[in-house]
């Protein structure tokens, strides 16, 4: 019951797409193990989703070294410029934010708790964005947090001028970040539903 509370509170946060919501909520009706806040991995069907398809991705976490896409949305992959499946999260990172990175989904980890990340961004294709996405924790067989399920959300336009103001940026950088607690807290560095090392684009 406490994890279907707070689920419910972080869902009236996580308005940012259509498709983020329909897997929060999605996620949040799949069946948990006794004593555990996440489902586990089997029990997620990506096909159950079709209608959100284009904007879920799926990681798996190997270790410090490696989280990799297993899943990418078409959206991603069209505002990024290539396919990311199969590809190190961690390597595609600007180097000076793959510390925090690792760090991140590490929390994500000690305390499963969902995320939320906005960037702003310069695709393969020189295009300069600010793209949110969302984590969800899912267990291996193990109960373990191993994998990762999300969206991701193009902010642009008027959009983007209204959010965040400042919106005429030349290299990637953390914007804002969020843990929500999900029944086993949060990291003691991003309190539920406050920026963690937010700021402005430049």
């Amino acid at each position: 019951m406490k994890a279907t509370v707070l689920m419910k509170s972080v869902l009236e946060t996580l308005h940012h797409s259509k498709a983020t919501q329909e897997l929060v909520r999605f996620w949040l009706n799949l069946p948990r193990p006794d004593g555990e806040v996440c489902p586990k991995r089997s029990d997620f069907s990506s096909a159950r989703i079709n209608g959100s398809l284009p904007e879920v991705f799926l990681s798996e976490w190997y270790g410090n070294d490696a989280l990799v896409v297993v899943q990418s949305g078409t959206i991603l992959d069209r505002l990024i410029g290539l396919d990311m499946t199969g590809k190190n999260i961690f390597d595609m990172t600007p180097p000076e934010l793959v510390h925090d990175e690792r760090r991140y989904y590490q929390a994500l980890r000690d305390h499963p708790c969902a995320g939320l990340i906005t960037r702003s961004m310069i695709n393969f294709a020189d295009k300069p964005f600010i793209y949110r996405t969302i984590q969800l924790p899912l267990l291996d067989p193990f109960h373990h947090v191993r994998y990762f399920v999300g969206t991701g959300f193009l902010i642009e336009g008027e959009a983007m001028e209204a959010e965040f103001g400042k919106v005429d940026f030349k290299r990637a950088k953390l914007v804002e970040r969020r843990f929500f607690d999900i029944g086993a807290g949060v990291p003691a560095s991003g309190p539920q539903g406050v920026n963690d090392n937010a700021g402005t684009p430049q």
